[in-house]
């Protein structure tokens, strides 16, 4: 453990974690910020490997004496309290933050056997794409995919929305669209696009076998570059509500190919518009 108490934000290791917190690509082993107690414990406990824990001074003393950081085998490194909330990202700062490793997984085994992948197309929203990991993992996905200009999963926000899922969950990218259409094609896997006009009820669709289901922004949809779908299902909402937020309608979506998924036996049988697929 480091002696010292960083007062000064040219420190190195300061100006090195603001670095990390601007740019946080998933490209080969990627280092990433966790902030918060509960989050960096997440992180010791999925077994990633843990560079650095800062903790605000006022803090120090407690931290020094919990186990968890004694296993992560990270140097604890106090920063004056002044400091530390002046590089927070959140609102109310609890004290502590790490510097962890997220290693980005292949795309290969990822699509071996029958997997239950989710497609994350250009999504903005940091806080959604962690929700989407959250659910992903929730409902026993295989992995998350990214595509070409999808926030970084190893955004601050992107983390803390998901709850420690991005540091478990299989992840993958960002691939050019029609790069990743082009390889699920080729491994069998069909393409299943949440739409707000989708002539399916998700509900009548079939989520067995092979399947990426394909989600995007809000104020885009999903964009062009990943080609034809082999269904386009949709979550019927109440007259006057658009659409859903795009998490929210991942979670219902998943939630049925989980269950589907679970019994083969509840799945729909017919086809047609409007219809089972």
């Amino acid at each position: 453990m480091s002696p010292e108490t960083i007062t000064s934000s040219s420190n190195r290791r300061i100006q090195r974690l603001r670095a990390l917190m601007r740019r946080s690509p998933l490209d080969g082993d990627a280092l990433a910020v966790v902030e918060g107690p509960k989050l960096v414990r997440e992180a010791c406990r999925s077994g990633l490997e843990v560079e650095e824990i800062l903790v605000a001074s006022s803090k120090l003393a407690a931290f020094r004496e919990e186990n968890w950081v004694g296993r992560a085998g990270a140097e604890l490194c106090g920063v004056s309290d002044k400091l530390f909330h002046a590089f927070s990202d959140t609102v109310t700062s609890q004290g502590v933050l790490a510097i962890v490793r997220i290693p980005a997984a292949s795309l290969d085994p990822m699509l071996a056997g029958d997997p239950l992948l989710l497609i994350a197309h250009q999504v903005q929203d940091p806080g959604n794409l962690g929700t989407l990991a959250r659910s992903a993992e929730a409902f026993g996905a295989s992995a998350l995919l990214l595509t070409t200009h999808t926030v970084s999963p190893l955004n601050p926000k992107a983390i803390r929305a998901s709850a420690g899922s991005l540091f478990r969950l299989p992840l993958a990218g960002p691939s050019a669209p029609e790069f990743l259409s082009a390889r699920l094609r080729r491994s069998r896997i069909r393409l299943m696009a949440a739409m707000p006009e989708g002539p399916i009820d998700f509900r009548m669709a079939d989520y067995q076998g092979g399947l990426a289901l394909v989600v995007g922004s809000e104020g885009r949809g999903i964009p062009p570059g990943l080609g034809t779908f082999d269904a386009e299902i949709r979550v019927p909402t109440a007259k006057g509500v658009d659409s859903l937020n795009v998490a929210t309608a991942a979670a219902i979506l998943l939630c049925e190919a989980a269950r589907q998924r679970a019994c083969p036996g509840n799945v729909p049988q017919s086809t047609g518009p409007g219809q089972p697929l």
